[in-house]
């Protein structure tokens, strides 16, 4: 059932995207920051009590509605997975504006792909604006949050959709992912960060653990093996950043994730500065990886669709193994 209930969101996604901003994400937000406005004491403590109400709450409603859909029927409980997935996969939820960059810089209409860009990100970042990038930069940024939405949207959400019975699991991850972000957005004004929001972060952290290490998995199987294996070394080597979570072990997720694809492709996705950082040796400056240019976005979407249908293909193979034996 659960490969099944993939594939029948997959095909439903391609058919009536589900848009970013809808109905269910108002609530979500609303209830965030309901739980910070009314449990914020400024207290770390009060963050993990927030933080285990709303998403120990929505995983056992989920569970509940589930296991009632479950005892009635399997087709029954088949369509409350699939329902649960389609709000929570969301693969062509960020697929479009990467599309549309892609076909602007091909076009050599740099302000376009500027405008795109800036649409994309600034609601993820507040205050982003891509005005002042060149290709090669839009290239690089346009690549980076793609990879990372496609991790947490796709590809987090199916391990934990495998890992937690029926739709808890995805419920679960994008309410985790979600309030890691909500609550610890910079505050307004000259006022000083307390630390609700620190559990959020750090529990977010643990789960995204094994999701990031498959997804970089995927990204070497499907890829340049030995380049992404190398990367990923690299950047386990290297000391965790300052303000890296303390007790979750390196590398944390988007370091992995993009340094396993830049090997993938062999090119250059994180920033000048991180790149020298992880990658700089004595006659092997940068890895050796190319420069992002406009057809390295190509590379980039054929990765993310290959990755998907190996994790389709060895789900589907484990579902048959089960049945027969």
């Amino acid at each position: 059932m659960v490969w099944l209930a993939l594939v029948l969101t997959l095909i439903l996604e391609q058919l009536r995207a589900l848009p970013a901003q809808h109905p269910l994400s108002g609530t979500v937000e609303a209830i965030a920051d309901g739980a910070q406005q009314h449990l914020n004491a400024g207290r770390r403590r009060h963050g993990m009590y927030a933080w285990l109400l709303v998403v120990g709450g929505a995983a056992l409603a989920v569970g509940a509605v589930y296991w009632i859909a479950a005892s009635i029927s399997w087709i029954v409980a088949l369509a409350v997975n699939v329902g649960v997935l389609y709000l929570t996969l969301g693969f062509r939820q960020f697929s479009h504006h990467f599309t549309e960059i892609q076909v602007a810089l091909d076009n050599g209409d740099l302000a376009t792909a500027r405008r795109e860009l800036t649409a994309w990100k600034s609601p993820h970042e507040e205050g982003y604006n891509a005005a002042d990038l060149d290709a090669a930069e839009i290239v690089r940024q346009s690549i980076e949050f793609g990879l990372l939405l496609s991790h947490r949207h796709v590809f987090g959400v199916l391990v934990w959709f495998v890992l937690l019975p029926g739709p808890v699991g995805p419920v679960v991850y994008r309410l985790a992912d979600y309030l890691a972000r909500r609550w610890n957005r910079p505050p307004a004004g000259a006022l000083t960060p307390d630390r609700f929001g620190h559990f959020a972060r750090r529990g977010f952290a643990w789960i995204d653990w094994l999701p990031a290490r498959m997804t970089a998995l995927g990204f070497a199987i499907v890829g340049d093996f030995e380049g992404a294996i190398y990367c990923w070394r690299q950047v386990a080597r290297v000391p965790s950043a300052p303000d890296s979570i303390r007790g979750v072990p390196g590398p944390d997720s988007r370091t992995l994730i993009l340094g396993a694809a830049s090997g993938a492709i062999g090119a250059r996705i994180m920033s000048e500065a991180e790149t020298a950082r992880y990658f700089d040796e004595a006659g092997q400056e940068n890895a050796a990886l190319a420069e992002p240019e406009p057809r390295t976005l190509r590379s980039v979407v054929g990765l993310v669709w290959r990755a998907l249908v190996l994790w389709l293909i060895l789900l589907l193979l484990l579902t048959l193994a089960a049945w027969l034996f």
